[in-house]
This record gives C-alpha cells, structure tokens and sequence, in this order.
C-alpha cells in the first residue's frame, strides 16, 4: 500500500502518533487493529514523516519464534557467542550496539519498531521494556487486538506512557474514497457499501477484491462509474489463501468453532455453546474473530464475514451434515431470523436434505425480497411438487426480474399464468407483469390489460370445480383489483376521486393486511402529489409498520413502500428522517444497500443543492442516477434525470447538462405523469440557467399553471419555486394562490417571501430568506436576498442594501457553480460610478489569484479594507463573487 492509499481514513491516527513520539516525556506509542487494517502502513508514514535520523531497528514477533528465548531479537544477536547466547546483559549489549552503530546528532533516541508484538517471547518483551524503560530508546508497537500483549507495554499504556491508538475497520465513508482512489474514478454507492460489508472494512481484503475485481471482471465501469457487474463479488483462490492464513494458528477447537458459526450464523449464543468447547468459544471472542449480537437471543456471527466465504466453502459435505444435525438439535424451532432461516435452508440444500417444498417456496420468496437471487433461484428450483409448480415459476421470474433480464422474466410470467390454479399466483403473477410492464415503458391500456386478466381469472377460478375459493378470498382478491386500478389511475395522472376510493378500500372490514397496505402506499402517493407530502408520509410510515409487522409475508413491498416513504419525507423537508429510514432498512436487510444507496445519494443531492452545494449535488444525482437504472419500482428516473441536469448546469457543468436533456428528451413516455412533469420542469430550467432556450423562464410559469390545473400542487410549486431562484418576480402572484394549502417547511418558507414580495416589502423578504436559509436552504436564501436587494436599490434604501449586499457577498462565495444572469445582475442602485484605479488594481489581483491577506500586504493595508473595497466593486459591477470579477 502507497501512503495516498493505505492512509485513506487513517490521518488523525498518524498525527497522534507523530505527536507521542514527538513527546519527550512518553515512552512512545502503540498501534492497535485486526490483521489487515493498515498498522505498517500507518507505522510507515510516522517514521517517515519524523525523518526519524537516530537508528531505527525493526523487531517482528512470530509464532515459531514465541517460545525460544530473545528469538525476535535474534537479527541483532549474530555476533555473540554461544556461551553469551544465554546471557542477557550479554544480548543487551549486543542490541544496545546496533542502537547506537549510526553516529548522529539527533536529539532523538533510537526508535524500535515492533510488529506482531502479540508474537513476542517474553524475554525479548522484557529486554525491550528495559530499554524503554531507561530512555535509550523509544518504541512504536504494533499489536493485534486481544489479551495475549506482553504485560510490560500493557502496563506502559495504562500509565499513560506509551500512546495507544487503535485502528478500526474502515467505515462506509472511507471505503468509498479507497475504492475512488484504487479504481480512478467515482464509484457507486451500492458497490461501495457492499464492498464494504463483504470485507468488514478490512483495507488488506478490500484492496485485493478491488484487484481482483478489475482483473477478472466483477467490477465494471458503466457511464463513467464503477459497479459490481454481479451481486456480490467473488473469493478467488488469493484471497482464500491470504484469509487461511490468518486462521493457520488457531487450535482444532477453535477452528471447529469457526466452522459451526460460518455455517449457521447467525445462531443464539445459548444454542452455539452446547455445540462448541467453551475454552475455544471464548478465545474466539476475546480475539474478535467472532461478534455477539444485542438480546434476547445474543447472536452470534462471524467479525469478518470473508472468513464465513471461506470457511464454508472448504468444510466437507460429510463434516457439514454433522454439524446441521447437531445445531438442529439445539435450535428452537421458529426461533430464527430470516437471515438464519435462508442459511438453514441453504445448508440443507448443500447437505443434500433439503427442506419441504413449501419451506423451500418461502425461501426462495424472503430470499427474492433481500435481493439474494443467486438463492432464491436454488430454492424455487428444488421444489418438486406439480401443484406449486406456478408459484414456483413465479419466484423463479422475479429472480430473473431482479436481474433485470425482463424478457425472460416475462415469459416465465406467461407460463405462469397458463398454469395458474389458484388465487395468490393469479395476484402474484399480476402484480409481477404490472411491474415488468413498467420496466419496460408499456401502455398504459397494456397495464390495464393485466387488471382485465386478473379480473378475468378469479371468475375462472371461481366457477372451476374442484378449486376451493372462499367468498373472502375472492372479495380480497377484488379489492386488489380496485387497487391496481388505482394505480394505472395515479400513473395517468387522473387524480380525481382516487383518494376517496382508496380510502373506501382502506375501510372494508373484510379487507387484509396486503389490501390496506396497497391503498395505503398508493394514497401517499396521491397526498404527497396533491402537495400534502407531510399526511402523505404519514400513510406511507404506517405502510411500513404493516410491512414490518407481518414479518416475512409482506416482505417484497418493503422496497417500494420504503422508497415511496422516502421521497415523500424528502418533498416534505424532512431529509433526516429520510436517511434514518435507509439507513434501518440497509442495516436489516444488508443485501438491499444496492438499491436503498441509491436512494441515499438522491436524498444526498437534494440536501446539497438546497445548500447551494452544487457541485456535490451533481456527484451525489449523478451517482443515484447510475444506480436506479436498473431498479427503478418508483419510476422516477423521469424526474431524476431532470434533477441531475439541473444540479449539473447550476455546477457549470455544461456538456453533461446538455447530454442529460437530450436523453431526457429521447426517453420514452412512460410511467408516472408525475415522475414526467416533474422531470420536464427541471429540463425546463436547466435550459434557462444555459440560457440556450429563449423563452424557458416563461415556460415554467405555464407549466406551473398545467400541473396545478391536473391536481399537482407539489409540482406546481417546485415550477414556480424553480422560477423565483432564476430571478423571475412574475411567480410570485401563483405561488401565494399554490402553496396556500401546500404542506412542509420549505413551501411555508417560500410562501412568507412570495407574501412580502407582493407587498414590495424588502425588510419582510430579507426576514424571510433568512429563515430559510436557517433551514438549511442556503439557495433560496441566496436568491431572495438578492431579490431584496434589487428592491432596496429600487426604493433607494443605500444604507440598509449595503449590509444585505455584504451577506449576499458571503452567499456567493460559498455558492458552487455560477450565479443565474437576473441575480448576478443585481445591483443597490441603478447608476452606480465606475472603479477608482485602486478598485482596478484590487479586480487585476484577484484574476491574477490573490488571496485578501495577500492583497492587504501588496497594498500595505488591512484585511478588512480589502473586503470593504470588494463589497463596493461588486456592487458596482453588479456581481455577487470573487469568481464572476474574472469574467466581468
């Protein structure tokens, strides 16, 4: 590892540890971390950012060598002879000459740098002491974690003595920048929370999967981003010999344990311990090689789960079926997880004593639902029964589905439904079809193609003989109907009545959990459009509680209802609780990151452009852009790669603004009217702010008016709000008449400032961007006190515009990406004269790339009338930033 590579996520640590060996009253500093985590690597940048010029020796501990006597100093101990071998004052006068074989005049001691210091004998651990001890020498110890360090350097860091630092796995933060700087270039959200969670955020295993990966094939780079071309990333046989070796001086026990935990984790602690020696169990632990999970049931898994990669894939078929029976033996039937459901089930299939066929369908349905296709497809393939045959092919096309192979999936939804012979596959297999036909940018008439043949198919089903249908089934399965129907509604964009039928759905009493569910999603999604995202999210928070209430059943809605709900906290201004939802579910459900981490980035670039962060939200759409390609079950690309356009023009990123509107443009119509108007306005204005499209400004305004005239009262004041931050005082008289009965903060926010603007108040418009910008809309804030401050300039108040046209100032410089023209063109007063020469030779300086204190020492003056010139000549030249001077 490079120190631009092995020091991602590790600078505080080696300025620690620089500043206790720079400590003339310590002994020096210990590193303490899991094999892997980058110890040499910090201890590396330290002694070479001291320029350590006193002798350095390097002693390393070994297993081999932990029971001979001085054997981790023998390198030193070359010129003694054999009757002084055993003689320590002897051997420490051997070393005490290597420490001082390099004359110097340093004012630093020598420096011994101890590796695998868990390793050393205790002869060379007291000699070493000794030394520290008596101040010839000081030392860097790096050690693993756990109780076997020699008691001496313990004994040091408990008096304060020695430093002890201690280095963590990597956290998701920090994998990212690795991964970025390893493969050149950005990489997906998703990939690098799930490289993360596969390595544990070991940098040695991350580092070599991310090798691998590129050499044979598994990570891709698509549109400019590197991915995982597959679901999980591969062991190759590199990586499994480097993760054997870590284990090679564990005792037989030990690796027993091991294997029983890699093979049914997670399983109850209580459970494990009457499967494994105690002794073994609780070295395993006090190593951390194994984690124990919260109450009740304390489960236990892997710390690294490559080991559990490993460890499965060498144990035997023979030596795994022993252990099954034994840990069946000990299990509480239903007492587990749905993670140890699917490994149990995985396990029987390996075994060769696989589950019952309709064990295997849930299976393959919970495994479906946690994204884990590789599974699901093994499960739903064993089922052997000619009566689940059609539920089997179902599971079988949404693993194909989730592959995003939708031809195959579709057909395998025709065989499907030929062989449909009762109610849950005709729902299953309908609702699958709705969602490939979504994908895929059908009709809405072919979407109602799938409520017809739905329909259709309970009155078959009905009438059969031989086919045992309740009067409830069937009228749950026609609610379901009403539902769908619904929602090709809500697809169209015919708003009307369907709040009111979906709530008369809600109320039936025969209705089920999965039918309230449904309507409750849906009628979110209504709210949220109709501009009452905050009611919205409500219905959409309790459709999660449902979800999470009926365990695995309701399982494949989570996706969507957690989407839904996500977008809704987002319009609503909720961002935080927004995050703390993905955040839940990628923690539950870890094999979801890929999609949820998409998610996470649009939430990301909404908050930074709200912040005047353009430049981050660009990185963040662009990234949630490349993610939700590929599952989409919100159909909100639409809207995204508006959004992405945006953020892009408002960074100065011209070129892929303009390519965003061109694939905006040649998208096909096709989901949500929604997703697509929303889309549409962003295009909208990100062609004002090119200023390539004479005429868009205006557009927006119409826009505005057609989403408010179809019921989109969220839409409409996102246009109008786009309008306002261009600069355009015409929006002003809609957003009082929209956002009247439009909820969040941020639409009361704007709506306070539109109030004022209308009145010409400038004082009141000033107050009102200002809280804004205290709930964190820096870009509104921007906007309006700039549209304040041309009012101001307007009503001739010069004194009260020069302390707004300061704040302005401030806004710009922080603002990324250039200013819209109307709001850089702002200026106090309408005739402002020109620059004296010295304002002239400020302007020259800051083009050439002076800093203010730089200026202040050319022209021998403060600071601060550097800045009281800049506030003048930007009010003059009617700009709000040091930047926009290089062009003026």
């Amino acid at each position: 590892m490079g120190a631009p590579i092995g020091l991602v996520g590790r600078e505080r640590h080696v300025k620690e540890i620089v500043a206790a060996l720079d400590d003339a009253s310590g002994f020096g500093a210990m590193i303490v971390g899991e094999a892997g985590v980058g110890k040499t690597a910090v201890a590396r940048a330290v002694v070479e950012h001291l320029r350590w010029s006193a002798p350095v020796l390097r002693v390393t501990g070994g297993t081999s060598l932990r029971n001979i006597p001085f054997g981790a100093l023998a390198p030193y101990l070359h010129t003694l002879s054999v009757a002084d071998a055993d003689s320590p004052v002897a051997i420490l006068r051997a070393v005490m000459s290597h420490l001082s074989a390099e004359k110097s005049r340093s004012q630093r001691p020598p420096l011994i740098v101890v590796d695998d210091a868990h390793e050393l004998d205790t002869s060379s651990s007291a000699l070493l002491a000794q030394l520290v001890s008596a101040r010839r020498a000081k030392v860097l110890v790096l050690t693993r974690t756990g109780p076997s360090l020699p008691p001496e350097f313990v004994a040091f860091s408990a008096d304060g003595l020695l430093a002890r630092s201690e280095l963590h796995p990597l956290g998701v933060e920090a994998v990212a920048e690795l991964c970025a700087t390893v493969l050149n270039g950005p990489v997906l959200t998703g990939t690098s929370h799930t490289l993360a969670m596969v390595t544990g955020g070991n940098p040695m295993f991350l580092l070599t999967l991310l090798e691998q990966g590129r050499t044979e094939g598994y990570l891709e780079q698509r549109n400019g981003v590197w991915r995982l071309a597959d679901e999980q990333p591969v062991v190759n046989l590199r990586l499994g010999d480097l993760i054997r070796s870590q284990l090679r001086s564990r005792s037989e026990d030990e690796v027993e344990a091991l294997e029983v935990v890699a093979l049914a984790e997670p399983i109850a602690l209580d459970a494990l311990a009457l499967c494994v020696d105690a002794v073994a169990l609780k070295g395993l632990r006090d190593d951390r090689l194994v984690t124990v999970g919260p109450a009740p049931d304390q489960p236990v898994s892997l710390e690294q789960p490559l080991y559990g990669e490993v460890l499965r894939s060498q144990v035997p078929a023979a030596r795994s079926l022993e252990i099954r029976r034994r840990v069946l033996a000990v299990l509480e039937p239903g007492a587990q997880s749905l993670k140890a459901f699917l490994r149990t089930v995985s396990w029987g299939l390996e075994c060769g004593v696989p589950a019952d066929d309709r064990t295997l369908l849930r299976a393959a349905a919970v495994a479906n639902a946690l994204r884990d296709h590789g599974f699901a497809l093994r499960a739903a393939r064993a089922v052997s029964a000619p009566g689940l045959r059609g539920r089997a092919l179902t599971e079988i096309a949404r693993v194909q589905a989730g592959r995003s192979n939708v031809g195959y999936a579709q057909e395998l939804v025709g065989e499907a439904l030929r062989r449909c012979t009762d109610l849950r596959v005709a729902k299953d297999v309908t609702l699958l079809s709705f969602e490939l036909k979504l994908k895929t940018g059908a009709s809405y008439e072919d979407l109602r193609e799938d409520v017809d043949r739905w329909r259709s198919l309970i009155a078959t089903l009905d009438l059969r003989d031989g086919v045992r249908v309740t009067e409830d089934e069937v009228f749950r399965a026609r609610l379901g109907i009403r539902i769908l129907e619904a929602h090709v509604l809500i697809l169209e964009g015919h708003l009307s009545g369907v709040e009111e039928e979906l709530r008369d759905i809600m109320a039936e009493p025969r209705g089920s959990a999965e039918t309230r569910l449904g309507g409750l999603i849906l009628l979110g999604e209504v709210l949220g459009s109709m501009g009452r995202s905050v009611e919205g999210s409500t219905c959409s928070g309790e459709a999660l509680a449902i979800i999470e209430a009926e365990g695995a059943t309701l399982l494949g809605y989570r996706e969507f209802a957690a989407a839904r709900h996500v977008f809704l906290l987002t319009n609503s201004g909720r961002a935080a609780e927004a995050k703390d939802v993905l955040r839940t579910y990628s923690r539950t459900h870890p094999r979801s990151i890929v999609y949820f981490a998409g998610w996470g980035d649009f939430v990301d670039g909404i908050g930074a452009l709200r912040a005047g962060r353009n430049r981050q939200a660009r990185d963040r759409f662009l990234l949630a852009l490349e993610a939700l390609r590929d599952s989409d079950v919100t159909q909100v690309m639409t809207l995204l790669l508006g959004l992405t356009a945006y953020a892009c023009a408002l960074a100065g990123d011209t070129p892929r603004a303009e390519a965003l509107i061109i694939e905006f443009e040649r998208t096909p119509r096709r989901g949500s009217r929604s997703m697509r108007l929303g889309g549409h306005i962003f295009v909208t204005a990100t062609a004002a702010l090119l200023g390539e499209t004479p005429g868009a400004r205006a557009d927006l305004l119409s826009i505005a008016a057609t989403a408010e005239k179809e019921g989109f009262k969220e839409l409409a004041g996102t246009a109008l709000r786009l309008s306002l931050l261009l600069g355009d005082l015409a929006a002003v008289p809609p957003i009082i008449r929209v956002l009247e009965s439009v909820e969040g903060s941020g639409a009361a926010d704007l709506l306070d400032f539109a109030l004022a603007a209308r009145a010409k108040n400038a004082e009141a418009m000033v107050s009102a961007a200002t809280i804004a910008g205290e709930h964190g809309n820096a870009a509104f804030e921007f906007a309006g006190l700039s549209l304040a401050l041309q009012l101001m300039g307007e009503q001739g108040a010069t004194r009260q515009a020069r302390s707004i046209q300061r704040r302005v100032v401030t806004l710009g410089e922080q603002r990324e990406g250039p200013v819209p023209t109307p709001l850089a063109s702002v200026s106090p007063a309408a005739s402002t004269p020109r620059l004296t020469p010295t304002e002239r030779r400020i302007v020259d300086l800051v083009r050439e790339g002076y800093s203010n204190r730089e200026i202040a020492d050319a022209k021998s003056v403060s600071v601060r009338t550097v800045e009281g010139h800049l506030y003048r000549i930007f009010a003059k030249l009617g700009v709000n930033r040091r930047e926009d001077l290089r062009d003026s």
